[in-house]
Order: structure tokens, then C-alpha cells, then sequence
């Protein structure tokens, strides 16, 4: 699908322009999975020289506490989590970071995505602003996030805003008036519903997204901070509408295949990047195989799409059933499985009699049908090819002309499965 590989480029492109750190590790283990340059920045870094390390080997004892602590914390009950607490930014002096994480279930594992933002000028904005009136409104008005103030007695009344809120919501100062009427025109329905609990004073969380029409209609995203002080509510709001866009799309760019549960072609190209850029440091070979099912176009054809995915189920079970546990093995799309792994040849060798042993048996459909689920194989390592394009190329190769010698062998059988 190109066009999911273009989208995904796009979206990494567009992730390594922002300020924000951006990284997705597995709960289990804590091993980085992706990281735009900005998280790969503040280790000193490029990603691929990151990803595939575990976070304990990047992080310090406090960092990884804080990670723990929200790691805990998230689940299914529980799948977006706000840290409260603004961290010192790692190898950075003086400067704070605030992460928010999301937890994304998986057929292998749950993942964590976590995004962390600099907030050093409003976690010093918000320490002052219990110094003194004067200072809290020199400091907010130089802020580039809206900070606001409300107070609530004897009736609600817009005590302050920042300068800044027109350059957020092209509103100016002067459009909200004293008093909140042109404040709720502009929230939809559940913003709306929060600020009238928080004025009668109810319980509300400390930090939420609240919904803004602009003024030229468009809605935009604003993170507020909200404290109560005596008789008022303060606090700084946040555009967040790119980051929260950012954060659905990668909630919802699947890196596994939905059949199988093995890593689709998007996530084979990161792990294989990965695995290149970490071996070639210590000169370890890098083998990449090729497998293409032979017959499947007849199963589906005789025994129905049902039957071949089955087929394709089971195939993916034999092969992780059979390669060790450090090695990838993914689904690129119709009946064809690569797996990556690191060997010399005479180890690679072993793996490919066993993967071929695997494939021997055949599957048993529902019906009590058996279908063969043999596969031609191809392989190839970086002492052909040094890049993960050229690898993937040479393998592909190597398999079809193990499938022209098998077809060959057996005339009337078909050339190539679904591709």
C-alpha cells in the first residue's frame, strides 16, 4: 500500500519538525519502538541510532521513576495520562518538559505513546504567579500561552487575559468584555458544561482540553491549567490542536497486521532500520528472508478468502513459533512473510531448515480440509545489500528464483501467489 508508506513518511517528516518530544516504547521490556529527532535530540542522537534500546539504557534513575510511575498507572481503564509534574529536561540544564502518554493495546503487547512538550516558561510563570499581582501579569503578558484569570464572587467576572489570546484565537481582549457571555458562545457543548461547574464551584480535573471557535470559525484545541485561588479560578491555556491531531494519527496508524498480528511493512521498515543502524556499529551480519506461499491463489480460489486466512494465521504462528524472540518477523501484504535476523551463514542456514520444516506440514481448514502451506524462500544479507531498501530488493530476488526453480519443478502450478 504506497500510499499508507507515503503517509506514514509524511507524518514522520512532519513529527521530526515539532519542538515537541515525541517516542513509543512497549510496556513490556521498555524498549523504544520510535522517537522523532526532537526526543533524539536531548540524548544527543539521531532515532535510528535510538530505537530499538531499551529506556532504562537512555534515561537516568529519576526519569526512569517518573516513567514508571506512569507506566503504572495506564491500561485499558486508564488509556491517556497527563504527568502533573514538569520534569527536569535530561542533559539540559534548566530547561522543563511536561509528558502526557497514551496507552495503545496490541496483538503484541501493549505500547506506550508519550509526548513531552517544553514548558519551562509557564512552569515559571505559574511559580511566580503566587510572588505577586504585579509580577504574575508582567510575566502573562509576555507569555505566548493565554493565561487568565476569573473571578467568581460576587459573580463571574473576566479579571484578566493575555495579550496573547488574539494571536491564539484571533479574538482580541476587547471581544470578551468583563463578563463570560462571549466566552460560552465560543465553547462547544461539553467546554461549556466544565466552565459552568468549575464557576459553581465543583470538582474539575486540574488540567483538560477544552474545545475554542476561532474567530474565523475554525475550532482549535486549548489545554488549560486551571488553579482555584480565593475567590477566583487562574490558570494558562495551551494550543494543542497540531499535537493532539498528531497524537489520533499515531493512535491510529496500525504498525501491526490486523490478521496475523505480525508487524506490517510500515513497522518491518523501522525495525529494520533499527537493526541496521545498531548492527552496523559492531559489524554483526544482518540476514534478511523472503517467503512467498506457494498455491495460495488455488486455496483461495477453491477454499474461499476465509480458508486462506487461516492459512496465512497459521503460517505466522509456525514462523514465530520458530525464529527466536529477538528476531522480526512480518506480514508485507498478501501471502508474503520476511524475517529479519542477526547471524553469521552458517547460523542462518539452521534458521532457514527450520523455517522450511515448519512450513512442511500441512494446515487443517475448519472443514477438516488440509491445504499444503509450503513456501519458496529467499535470502539475502549486508554483505549484498547495506541498506534496508537493497536488502529487502536482493531477498525478494533470491525468493523468485527459488519460485521460477520450484514452479519448474512442478509445471501447471502458478508463478506467484497474491501480491
Amino acid at each position: 500500500m504506497p500510499e499508507m508508506d507515503d503517509h506514514y513518511r509524511a507524518l514522520a517528516e512532519t513529527l521530526d519538525l515539532l519542538t515537541e518530544r515525541v517516542a513509543r516504547y512497549t510496556v513490556d521490556g521498555l524498549v523504544l519502538l520510535y522517537c522523532n529527532r526532537a526526543w533524539a535530540a536531548q540524548h544527543e542522537s539521531e532515532p535510528a541510532e535510538l530505537i530499538g534500546r531499551r529506556m532504562d539504557e537512555l534515561l537516568h534513575d529519576g526519569e526512569m521513576d517518573g516513567l514508571r510511575a506512569q507506566v503504572s498507572k495506564l491500561g485499558p481503564d486508564t488509556p491517556f495520562l497527563y504527568d502533573p509534574v514538569p520534569r527536569p529536561s535530561p542533559r539540559i540544564p534548566d530547561r522543563w518538559v511536561e509528558w502526557a502518554d497514551r496507552y495503545l493495546p496490541g496483538p503484541d503487547g501493549a505500547h506506550i505513546l508519550a509526548v513531552g512538550r517544553d514548558v519551562t516558561e509557564r512552569h515559571a510563570a505559574e511559580q511566580q504567579l503566587a510572588v505577586s499581582e504585579a509580577l504574575f501579569r508582567e510575566l502573562a503578558d509576555r507569555s505566548a500561552d493565554a493565561v487568565w484569570r476569573l473571578t467568581t464572587h460576587p459573580a463571574p467576572h473576566l479579571a484578566y487575559l493575555s495579550p496573547s489570546v488574539e494571536r491564539m484565537t484571533g479574538w482580541a481582549r476587547e471581544d470578551f468584555g468583563d463578563d463570560l457571555t462571549h466566552l460560552r458562545s465560543i465553547l462547544d457543548e461539553d467546554g461549556l458544561a466544565l466552565a459552568e461547574r468549575a464557576l459553581r464551584g465543583g470538582d474539575g480535573p486540574p488540567r483538560f482540553d477544552l474545545r475554542v471557535r476561532c474567530a474565523d470559525g475554525a475550532w482549535m484545541v486549548l489545554e488549560l491549567q486551571v488553579s482555584r485561588v480565593a475567590g477566583a479560578l487562574q490558570g494558562t491555556g495551551r494550543d494543542v490542536t497540531e499535537i493532539r491531531r498528531l497524537q489520533a494519527d499515531l493512535a491510529d496508524l496500525a504498525l501491526r497486521d490486523p490478521l496475523t498480528g505480525l508487524a506490517n511493512r510500515r513497522l518491518l521498515d523501522v525495525l529494520l532500520h533499527a537493526t541496521l543502524a545498531r548492527t552496523r556499529r559492531a559489524g554483526t551480519p544482518v540476514v534478511v528472508t523472503y517467503l512467498d506461499l506457494d498455491g495460495f491463489k488455488s486455496i483461495n480460489d477453491t477454499h474461499g478468502h476465509a480458508a486462506g486466512d487461516v492459512v496465512l494465521i497459521e503460517v505466522a504462528r509456525r514462523l514465530q513459533a520458530t525464529v527466536r524472540e529477538a528476531d522480526v518477523v512480518a506480514r508485507r501484504g498478501g501471502d508474503e512473510f520476511v524475517v529479519v535476523h542477526e547471524s553469521d551463514p552458517a547460523q542462518s542456514e539452521a534458521l532457514l531448515r527450520r523455517v522450511r520444516e515448519a512450513l512442511a506440514a500441512p494446515v487443517t481448514l475448519p472443514d477438516g480440509t488440509t491445504v499444503p502451506c509450503g513456501a519458496s524462500i529467499g535470502s539475502a544479507d549486508t554483505s549484498q545489500a547495506r541498506d534496508a531498501a537493497g536488502l529487502l530488493a536482493a531477498a525478494d530476488q533470491a525468493m523468485y528464483v527459488a519460485k521460477r526453480a520450484r514452479t519448474h519443478e512442478r509445471p501447471g502450478h502458478e508463478d506467484r501467489g497474491v501480491r
